[in-house]
């Protein structure tokens, strides 16, 4: 589910009122530009500020016409909130729009007659048109071309705050800053771009505590998954003694997140994130001129700058008088991008333990050198330098580099790629799961064709996407329901009247979050089960169907979705796991609705995932409690992998596979699942949940704490 993320503004900075040339069409067919303009930028609507749209009026038989040339990029039914907020609804290109408004039920008591369907329209230049309030009998489908003066459709009711039919008009760029909407139809704006945020610096102890108490209010009342890392009543205690250690004013900036980044790294989580400070700082700007990596249990130098190359492929003993291996943990408490206590992603992530050379000194005296102590006992002294890389464009770095980015999605087509390895192998390139329309029906076409037997499909580095694309393409693997999972269902914290919500980007704390949630007696929390999300069930495409053996490729950053797809394979017996551990859980995750919450002093902003997915509540020695999915065939991270073979082009995760393939390795001989999936009497099936929660809580708690003992 793609997210939008709003802006609060602090301040403006006023641009020249100028009339610009006109670029764009006006979107009311056979109309001058700014005719029947409702509100424009800088204009209050229900005591609100309107910043980046353009509201424009008209009769529900108006045409309305495509502005510029560009291809749609996402469609929807939505229902406007209010200036900031949006309710979103899945829309069938199948259907015309109308059809896709009369079919979409929000639930929430809403007017009907304010839903409408929102086109965002991807332009040549990067820049991204959102046009919302359109209906009528027009299909359109994601990744369809649209010129400009094309028909998208007639006038709906954009917004309850005009009794008319309105078109709500908004413009951003490329890096999704909001962009003037008047300028481009020659109109005189009165749109203003928003300011620098400000702060004070440094920030009094006063002040960034009440940030560290707001953060602990948005894990409360926010974050379902808290529990699993802790008991809530031991979290406020954590909070307390985290306050603690802030005794004098600081900079909110960087000093301050080395706390922030405690916090997360003691609560990892695949979908827990800090956003980049939104206030520049000034920063030391400064790099060792060694990259070092951690790899099979030792710690080299892997790159170097020209001043210090002879040391390329060192065996590092100590740093700074810290042996290699306690150094090389310094590491997890400024990464926390995984979920629990999965192994593999920090593996990875330390192979580039260089980039974090500079924070992972934070704090110390600002002329900081290295001293490297080798491993036959010789020592140098590494300088940090301002502006300097840390090491040297060439073969070392190349090789690296690529098998960092292996199957990484590098472009919005280079979604996913299918091709014959040999007489007997076929592989299938999966980047994302957000393949829009056009892409999805190129795959699915794809795996149509293909009648080899064996199939691989690369998930690395994907870091998720569309359960509506995970589902489908699921479909076309099976001949028979995927049903062995148990259990699954969607929990949050609240359903509604979240008081932290009022520190949030992107919605409101007077918002019904998530009504159609319901209690369960003696659980904490609001479920929904049997979702889309959890995979339930994955029902055979009646049209294609792949019959071969499936091998799926995973590592540490196989995110969300990219965890889901091998893992109902691996449940249900159509497939195996080959690489190493996913980097979101098995059992659960926390993704699907996130709230932006921003911090009110420092204006740190974190993504906090607010619904639990549960996708199998079974635990046996396959599937071990806190941990992402395993693979039934492990690759150890090596050296040899990462520098890509001796030639510096292997893919050695993928000719681990082809040999699998070569010697007819498969599905183990005995069903892992068997005793767990054996019938059982209805006393025994009432502990599987309550067990597991046990489960989980001791596994995780014991984590936790050999981390801190680390």
């Amino acid at each position: 589910m793609r997210r939008t993320v709003m802006l609060i503004v602090i301040s403006f900075i006023a641009l020249p009122q100028a009339v610009p040339a006109q670029s764009m069409l006006w979107p009311v067919a056979d109309k001058e530009a700014g005719t029947d303009i409702l509100c424009k930028p800088q204009e209050y609507l229900e005591q609100k500020l309107n910043f980046e749209s353009i509201f424009i009026g008209g009769a529900e038989d108006d045409w309305i016409v495509s502005p510029a040339d560009g291809f749609i990029q996402s469609i929807g039914v939505v229902y406007i909130n209010d200036l900031n907020s949006s309710l979103f609804g899945s829309f069938d290109p199948a259907k015309t729009l109308d059809e896709n408004i009369r079919a979409t039920d929000f639930k929430r008591g809403l007017d009907p007659k304010y839903v409408n369907v929102s086109i965002a329209i991807a332009l040549k230049d990067g820049s991204r048109l959102n046009i919302s309030g359109l209906s009528g009998d027009t299909r359109f489908k994601t990744g369809q071309k649209v010129c400009a003066g094309d028909t998208l459709g007639r006038f709906a009711y954009s917004y309850k705050a005009f009794k008319e039919p309105s078109l709500k008009i908004s413009l951003s760029g490329r890096d999704g800053k909001v962009l003037d909407p008047m300028a481009p139809f020659g109109l005189e704006s009165s749109f203003v771009a928003p300011g620098k945020l400000t702060r004070e610096n440094p920030m009094p102890v006063e002040k960034l505590r009440e940030d560290l108490t707001v953060l602990e209010a948005a894990f409360c009342e926010l974050y379902p998954s808290l529990e699993a890392h802790m008991p809530e009543a031991t979290f406020h205690a954590y909070m307390d003694s985290i306050r603690q250690t802030v005794t004098e004013p600081m900079d909110p900036g960087s000093p301050f997140m080395t706390i922030l980044y405690r916090i997360l790294s003691d609560f990892p989580d695949s979908h827990l994130y800090r956003y980049k400070d939104p206030v520049p700082g000034v920063g030391s700007g400064k790099f060792p001129g060694f990259y070092m990596m951690w790899c099979e249990d030792t710690l080299s130098v892997l790159l170097a700058n020209e001043a210090y190359t002879k040391y390329e492929g060192r065996t590092v003993s100590r740093v700074n008088g810290i042996p290699a291996e306690k150094y090389a943990r310094r590491f997890d408490s400024f990464f926390y991008l995984y979920d629990m206590g999965i192994e593999s992603t920090l593996a990875e992530e330390k192979v580039l333990l260089g980039q974090k050379g500079s924070a992972m000194h934070f704090g110390e005296d600002k002329e900081r050198k290295l001293d490297v102590e080798f491993s036959d006992g010789s020592h140098v002294l590494i300088p940090f330098q301002k502006g300097t890389r840390p090491y040297k464009i060439g073969e070392t770095y190349r090789r690296v580099f690529f098998w960092s980015v292996l199957n990484k999605k590098r472009s919005e087509d280079d979604v996913f790629e299918m091709k014959q390895l040999s007489d007997s192998v076929a592989y299938l390139a999966l980047r994302t799961f957000d393949l829009n329309d056009v892409q999805l029906e190129a795959a699915l076409d794809s795996l149509a064709g293909c009648d080899l037997p064996n199939l691989i499909v690369d998930v690395r580095n994907n870091s998720g996407g569309d359960v509506k694309v995970l589902m489908k393409l699921l479909s076309c693997l099976t001949d028979s329901p995927m049903e062995r999972q148990k259990g699954g269902y969607n929990r949050v914290k609240n359903q509604g009247g979240i008081d932290v919500l009022r520190h949030s980007l992107n919605y409101s704390a007077d918002i019904d979050m998530f009504p159609e949630y319901v209690p369960r007696k003696g659980e904490d929390g609001y479920f929904l089960t049997d979702t889309i999300e959890t995979c339930s069930a994955v029902m055979p495409d009646p049209e294609i169907h792949y019959g071969g053996r499936v091998y799926v490729l995973t590592n540490g950053h196989s995110y969300s979705a990219s965890t889901l797809f091998p893992s109902v394979l691996v449940r249900n017996r159509r497939g195996v796991s080959v690489g190493r551990e996913t980097g979101s859980g098995y059992h659960f995750m926390t993704a699907l609705k996130y709230a932006d919450i921003r911090l009110p002093n420092s204006l740190q902003t974190f993504q906090i995932p607010m619904v639990q997915l549960a996708f199998d509540t079974t635990v046996t020695a396959r599937t071990p409690v806190g941990r992402g999915l395993l693979p039934d065939y492990p690759l150890p991270l090596t050296r040899y992998e990462v520098m890509q073979g001796e030639d510096g082009q292997t893919d050695v995760m993928l000719d681990f596979c082809l040999s699998l393939i070569a010697e007819g390795k498969y599905l183990s001989p005995e069903d892992p699942f068997s005793e767990a999936d054996a019938p059982k009497t209805e006393s025994n099936t009432r502990i599987i949940w309550p067990a597991f929660s046990i489960l989980a809580v001791l596994a995780l708690g014991a984590f936790y704490f050999i981390r801190k003992r680390r």
